[in-house]
């Protein structure tokens, strides 16, 4: 049959139909922005869609936009054409009309489809503009034969792409502002990484190609990807401007660069769309997830700013670190009280502070439940919270159920997340003694990022607990070789020195772990004498430990692991007892934990971990 230009009524209920699809129910500015062009268009005010125009009734730009300077129009133009492209190569192929935007201006072209078989089978297109069918097709088809040739695979069935974000480096002229920069880099991981076609080279892997000098196509080589994303961040006062370009591996060469130069506040729509050219340049089709879930980012400039802040600081892993990404995340909360990823980040840093007890003043220790569990309530999709009220209903609360469901959702929702790896691990399995899911899924944690210190650490305890002190005596010495060494990972490195009858390097660690925690170094004390090879002094260092416990300035548990090692079954019981009778939270190591090894096969022990489901 033929077919006349389609009527504006035609027009319109194709319109609705693009509107309703997934991909752009999900697609943010682009619906609004393709409604604006086409009813335009239809009213015949096309003098209207010009870039200038655009930018200001569309975008919401001032009255003096100018589109040299923040090309938010084009590249939102970008972004729909390859929407529309990717609709009607797939579930609008068979609509009777359809909209197009033609390269180099605004003014949207409508196309009745002629649905008459034509040789071969095909379906045979009437356009309104037959010059349309030249100046759009032969160059769509010269495209897709250029990148079948590069990348390989069958046209609308990608192969997977390796891929690797190198740190964006920070062009502001004070290191403290060095955040920003990092969340840019982690925030284009996260967004590349959930998409199916695409294998996104882990944070931890990536962190050490930072600075000027690094070559792209070298990092390119040792990490084992074919193209990197690379950039920088500069702010000024309430202007952003960021650069990014994606470089092929073999040749060296930009396959797509841009930059950004707009409003701070914009930072949210400069990561989708740098995220959405990397997926265009690498024929990536971007899906929407099956079902829409509430957004995991703030549009507030100032919570997401303090939020970054809060996050550099957690992952310093040390005592000072904790208390200002507290102070963080609060000012994140302050600024709007329903920012998810803020309320499981405290809730996080607050588990980690109650397990040292270390809670801030006036913080009850019910507060990271109920911080993790409003996270949840927010975005149920978000992991960060699902493993966060696992580590709560695990070593705060030992309702180990509940936590491995909690964990393993974390694990369902995002299986790149190595935090929710580990503290499945850390949290649920290791007080469990299940020692070998344990440490698969440690493993499984740090090949996602290598250079996090917490599992680094926890991970080579794990090692020790297991019974294999070798690896154990490697993998702290791994650890100590990272950034953020906190003393206690120098003084259980010295326990697994002891444990390996290395005495005199285990007193060598435990003087580093004084000096470490601003103590001048004095002779092994306690457990640590005795690993250090002098039972002798720890004995009569017991009863001052005993004093101490009695006194609270010592925990119960760390009398009952000198009396453990130093044999005396009877006395390392009753200091059990009471530590489990007072709440103490390293009692949930006490399957577990290596020093009181000598205890395992006792009755006591184990009507003991019975009570704590253990």
């Amino acid at each position: 049959m033929t077919t006349t230009e389609p009527t504006k009524e035609q027009v319109r209920a194709e319109l609705e139909r693009v509107l309703a699809a997934p991909g752009f129910r999900e697609a943010g500015r682009l619906a609004p922005f393709l409604r604006h062009l086409v009813e335009r268009a239809l009213e015949g005010e096309t003098a209207g869609l010009k870039e200038s125009v655009l930018g200001v009734e569309v975008f919401q730009r001032a009255a003096d936009y100018g589109p040299r300077t923040d090309p938010i129009v084009r590249v939102e133009a970008r972004r729909l054409r390859g929407r529309l492209e990717e609709y009607y190569q797939g579930e609008g192929a068979a609509n009777p009309v359809r909209l197009t935007l033609p390269k180099g201006g605004y003014v949207p072209v409508f196309q009745v489809v002629d649905q008459r078989p034509g040789r071969g089978g095909e379906t045979v297109f009437r356009m309104r503009k037959a010059a349309l069918l030249a100046g759009v097709l032969v160059p769509m088809l010269a495209v897709g034969l250029l990148i079948v040739a590069r990348w390989g695979g069958t046209p609308g069935r990608p192969e997977v792409t390796a891929v690797a974000v190198l740190p964006f480096r920070s062009l502001d002229a004070d290191p403290a502002n060095d955040y920003f920069a990092e969340g840019m880099t982690e925030e284009l991981i996260d967004r590349l990484g959930r998409l199916p076609e695409l294998s996104v080279a882990a944070r931890g892997l990536t962190a050490g190609y930072r600075g000027d000098n690094v070559d792209p196509r070298e990092a390119a080589r040792a990490l084992g990807v074919s193209v990197v994303v690379e950039g920088s961040v500069r702010r000024q006062q309430d202007r952003l401007r960021v650069s990014a370009r994606l470089v092929d591996a073999a040749t060296g060469s930009a396959l797509w660069t841009e930059v950004y130069d707009r409003p701070a506040g914009d930072v949210f729509a400069i990561q989708d769309e740098i995220a959405a050219s990397v997926a265009n340049a690498l024929r990536v089709r971007v899906k929407p997830p099956v079902a829409p879930v509430p957004s995991r980012y703030t549009a507030n400039l100032e919570a997401y700013q303090s939020y970054l802040k809060a996050r550099q600081q957690a992952n310093r892993y040390s005592a000072e670190g904790f208390e200002q990404a507290v102070r963080h995340y609060r000012e994140a909360l302050a600024v709007q009280s329903d920012y998810a990823p803020a309320l499981a980040g405290l809730s996080q840093v607050y588990a980690l502070a109650f397990y040292y007890n270390a809670l801030p003043p006036g913080v009850a220790p019910s507060e990271p439940r109920r911080l993790a569990e409003r996270a949840i309530a927010i975005d149920p999709a978000l992991a960060e919270a699902h493993a966060a009220l696992g580590m709560v209903l695990g070593v705060g609360d030992f309702k180990w159920k509940e936590a491995e469901a909690a964990a393993r959702q974390a694990i369902d929702l995002d299986p790149r997340s190595a935090l929710a790896h580990g503290l499945f691990a850390a949290a649920v399995l290791m007080p469990q003694r299940r020692f070998p899911e344990a440490l698969a899924s440690f493993r499984r944690a740090l090949e996602i990022e290598p250079q996090l210190s917490y599992l680094n650490f926890t991970y080579a305890f794990a090692l020790l607990a297991s019974g294999d002190t070798t690896a154990a005596i490697e993998q702290y010495r791994r650890t100590l070789s990272l950034q953020n060494v906190h003393p206690d990972m120098e003084w259980d490195y010295g326990m697994a020195l002891g444990f390996a009858g290395r005495h005199a390097e285990a007193a060598e660690a435990f003087a580093r772990a004084d000096r470490l925690r601003g103590n001048a170094p004095g002779r092994p004390f306690g457990i640590a004498a005795l690993l250090a090879g002098n039972r002798a002094q720890a004995l009569l260092d017991a009863p001052r430990v005993d004093q101490a416990a009695r006194e609270r300035r010592t925990s119960r548990m760390e009398a009952a692991r000198l009396w453990a090692m130093l044999g005396e079954r009877d006395r390392a019981m009753e200091w059990l007892e009471r530590a489990c009778a007072a709440g103490e939270t390293q009692a949930v190591w006490i399957r577990a934990d290596p020093r009181l090894r000598s205890l395992q096969d006792d009755p006591r022990l184990h009507a003991l971990a019975s009570k704590l489901g253990l």
